[in-house]
């Protein structure tokens, strides 16, 4: 059962919203989305806000924390929560009727679908599959270079992750991978097609990474701060109430 939304004021004087959740759980949590709003779980009989009170200057530490990963992401890369981003570039998105096209120049992103047709559903498939052409050339490069092969590609709209690889050779991958520049990309691809061969982390599977993306730790840190980046976008979070048809 929950409860409907609120806020708290942090000391630095940003409000962020939370609604309680009560569910049979054994103890209470508190987790800060990527979007910058909290969600709080508490057993039936115990009162949120009490614990939102007392966990008040861990939440601000997080907030904090989040916030300055996401600015470095904004200023290093120039991505916009107001305008639509893709491969780590924002461009204006205006939306016309019209026969389906989808055209980019230097800033503008044009897509056109007849009155009748969802604009955003035209494109979060034309996304789908420009991501899906991408992927299938990065993995195909990397998995010749270390004799690897994968059974299926899976591109979904996942909740927590930007990739993975399961069931021993199948790749999934975050629509949300579009928003990120090639290089993150690339290296995103590297990571799940070495654990075609190394199923763990371990010395033996970075070892690999690094033989297919070179100086991969810059791509690897800063996954983070596009991940609060895309959740904070607008339009982004707009097209991925569409789903695929």
């Amino acid at each position: 059962m929950s409860s409907g939304p609120k806020s708290v004021t942090l000391p630095s004087g940003e409000r962020l919203p939370y609604s309680i959740d009560r569910r049979e759980v054994e103890h209470p949590r508190i987790t800060l989305n990527p979007d910058g709003t909290l969600a709080v779980i508490v057993p039936p009989d115990t009162p949120g806000h009490t614990l939102v009170a007392r966990e008040e200057d861990w939440i601000a530490e997080e907030y904090h924390e989040q916030q300055a990963k996401l600015l470095a992401i904004r200023e290093q890369y120039e991505v916009l929560e107001e305008e639509f981003t893709i491969w780590g570039k924002s461009y204006s998105l205006i939306e016309r009727t019209g026969q389906y096209d989808l055209s980019i120049d230097a800033a503008t992103l044009r897509v056109t679908s007849p009155e009748s047709k969802s604009t955003e559903q035209y494109l979060y498939n034309k996304l789908r599959q420009a991501l899906s052409v991408a992927i299938k050339a990065i993995a195909s490069d990397f998995c010749e270079q270390i004799n690897v092969t994968y059974s299926k590609l899976s591109i979904r709209s996942q909740r927590t992750k930007w990739a993975s690889c399961s069931n021993g050779d199948t790749l999934n991958f975050n629509l949300r991978c579009a928003f990120l520049p090639i290089g993150h990309l690339r290296y995103l691809v590297a990571h799940e097609v070495s654990h075609l061969r190394e199923p763990d982390h371990t010395e033996a599977f970075w070892e690999l990474v690094d033989t297919l993306v070179p100086g991969y730790q810059t791509y690897r840190d800063e996954l983070q701060g596009f991940w609060y980046a895309v959740h904070h976008n607008r339009q982004w979070q707009r097209l991925l109430s569409q789903g695929p048809v």
